[in-house]
C-alpha cells in the first residue's frame, strides 16, 4: 500500500486540552468505525463524547511517553473501552502514581495502569490492512516513541513545529533527543507530515530547514 493510499484510508481528529494544550489524536479508518487513540490526556471526557456520538470503537491506546499531560486520560479510556495500552516500557520509571494523584487537575478516577503491548523500535502495529511503525526516539524521556502511518508521523514531544521537547524533566537527555531527531526523524521522507504532542503540524522538510534547535546536518 502506497503512502497516499494509507492517508486516503484514514481520517484524523485532534483534541487539545485546556491546560497544557496537549494534542490527543483520534485516527479513524474511513471504511469502518474503528479508531486508534494517541495520547489521551486531560481532554479525555471530550474524546469519549466524540467516540460515543460517532459510535466509534477504540482498537488501541497509543502512548508516546509517560508524562502526565499525555497519560492523564488513559485510565478513563481504558475503563470505558477496554482497549489495550501500547507504550514503551522504559517510561514505566517516570509514572509516579502517587505524585500524579496529588495534582489538582488530574481527572477523578485516575488510577495506575499497566502496559498491554510493550513497544520498541520498528515494532509494527496492524490497523486491519494498514501497518503502523513505531520509532524509538529517546531524549524527551527515555521511552519516547513516535508513530509512523505512511506519510504521517505522530511525534509526541520529540519534535514540534520549530521546536523540540524539553529535556530538563525526569528521563530527559539533551544529547539523545538531538540524535533521535537527526538519525530517525530527519531520515523520513521530506514531505512527511508531523503531528506533534503540542502545537500545529509541520513537515520533516520544514523542520530540517527551519528548526533552530536541531538544524539538519548533511
Amino acid at each position: 500500500m502506497t503512502p497516499a493510499e494509507v492517508r486516503d484510508k484514514l481520517e484524523l481528529a485532534a483534541f487539545e486540552d485546556d491546560i497544557f494544550a496537549e494534542n490527543c489524536y483520534v485516527i479513524r479508518r474511513r471504511d469502518t468505525h474503528r479508531v486508534l487513540l494517541v495520547d489521551p490526556g486531560l481532554q479525555a471526557s471530550r474524546v469519549l463524547e466524540h467516540l460515543a456520538r460517532e459510535q466509534l470503537t477504540v482498537e488501541k491506546i497509543l502512548v508516546s511517553h509517560g508524562h502526565i499531560d499525555h497519560v492523564a486520560g488513559v485510565p478513563a479510556i481504558k475503563r470505558e473501552t477496554g482497549a489495550p495500552i501500547a507504550m514503551h516500557p522504559e517510561d514505566l520509571a517516570i509514572l509516579d502514581w502517587a505524585h500524579f494523584a496529588e495534582m489538582p487537575f488530574v481527572p477523578a478516577g485516575f488510577e495506575p495502569f499497566i502496559i498491554d503491548e510493550p513497544l520498541a523500535h520498528d515494532h509494527t502495529i496492524s490497523f486491519e490492512d494498514i501497518a503502523l511503525r513505531v520509532l524509538y526516539t529517546p531524549g524527551h524521556t527515555q521511552g519516547s516513541v513516535c508513530f509512523l502511518f505512511g506519510p504521517d508521523c505522530f511525534s509526541g514531544d520529540t519534535l514540534f513545529a520549530r521546536g523540540i521537547g524539553r529535556t530538563d524533566l525526569p528521563g530527559g537527555d539533551p544529547a539523545k533527543i538531538v540524535v533521535s531527531i537527526r538519525r530517525v526523524l530527519y531520515r523520513l521522507p521530506p514531505k512527511t507530515v508531523v503531528y506533534p504532542g503540542h502545537g500545529p503540524s509541520t513537515t520533516i522538510e520544514q523542520e530540517k530547514l527551519l528548526n533552530p534547535f536541531v538544524p539538519a546536518v548533511d
